[in-house]
């Protein structure tokens, strides 16, 4: 596996602070990957000792000038919440995890090409499955905003390198790139804020 999830990304999937669409590609990702699954479970640690320091402050606070107990609600919804792990549409990982081409309705985009658009219910990103046959050429193109793509089936090349099955590769303006589909053909999981710039 040669590309993995930044830190912050990681940090934001671990306490639940993550839209929809990335949170599918983030546990899609962790899955088939040791490393950036530990950091998730280290974070989540980090979180879980928090609580208990969040728990403590208000136990403390809940005393009176006796240093008596005062009964109260240790620790509110809102404060639940705040370590929560990220919401994911469970079914839909589960048919991605074990993915099979036949349960999905492709369209032709070009003789090479598919997609299908999945719906998240997801306001910032738009989410698609892409499927191109055997050493297709995209063209070249940048992106207008942020594009995040995990692969799920086969490999591509671009100016980052090659890109596996379980990989999760990250690009902005900031990149522009001609991905080149490898022998085996690739679907991917892509997830855009902003359309591409051919």
């Amino acid at each position: 596996m040669n590309n993995h999830i930044d830190n912050e990304l990681l940090f934001n999937y671990s306490n639940g602070n993550i839209e929809p669409a990335l949170s599918l590609a983030i546990a899609l990702h962790q899955k088939n990957c040791q490393s950036c699954r530990q950091k998730i479970t280290d974070l989540e640690s980090n979180h879980g000792q928090n609580l208990e320091i969040s728990e403590s402050s208000s136990i403390e606070r809940s005393k009176n000038l006796d240093g008596e107990k005062i009964t109260t609600t240790d620790v509110g919804e809102e404060d639940t919440l705040n370590y929560a792990v990220a919401e994911i549409n469970r079914p839909l990982l589960n048919q991605l995890l074990n993915f099979n081409h036949n349960e999905f309705e492709w369209q032709k985009l070009s003789s090479k090409i598919s997609s299908v658009s999945l719906d998240l219910y997801d306001p910032s990103f738009k989410v698609s499955l892409l499927r191109f046959s055997a050493n297709v050429k995209i063209p070249k193109h940048t992106h207008l905003g942020k594009e995040f793509t995990y692969v799920i089936e086969g490999d591509f090349n671009d100016h980052k390198g090659k890109h596996n099955a379980g990989d999760f590769i990250m690009c902005d303006s900031s990149d522009e790139h001609k991905p080149i589909v490898g022998t085996s053909g690739c679907v991917c999981l892509a997830i855009t804020d902003a359309p591409l710039r051919f």
